[in-house]
């Protein structure tokens, strides 16, 4: 089971919205039983090392994955953010 974690600067808003698209999405692609995920600040993200991959509204710089969520917000590239997430959630398996 893979962690993600969907961060923005205060942890709260922006995040809450990509959360939503993104637990959406991934019901209607049947990964949602594959994955934990966590919610958070870009500070909090970086301090886990507990976290596979990370999906963040905010500017973050880690040795993890990070997939840009803007679009999700803005709702272009909508369909990139998704397709990165599920190739992340998929490899390795």
């Amino acid at each position: 089971m893979k962690h993600i974690m969907i961060c923005c600067g205060a942890g709260v808003a922006t995040s809450t919205v990509a959360l939503n698209k993104l637990q959406d999405y991934l019901k209607k692609e049947d990964l949602l039983n594959k994955v934990r995920i966590s919610q958070g600040t870009v500070a909090e993200a970086k301090t886990r090392d507990d976290v596979d991959f990370i999906v963040s509204t905010s500017p973050v710089s880690l040795s993890v994955p990070v997939v840009n969520a803007l679009p999700l917000l803005t709702g272009i590239g909508v369909d990139k953010v998704f397709s990165s997430v599920k190739e992340l959630i998929l490899a390795g398996e």
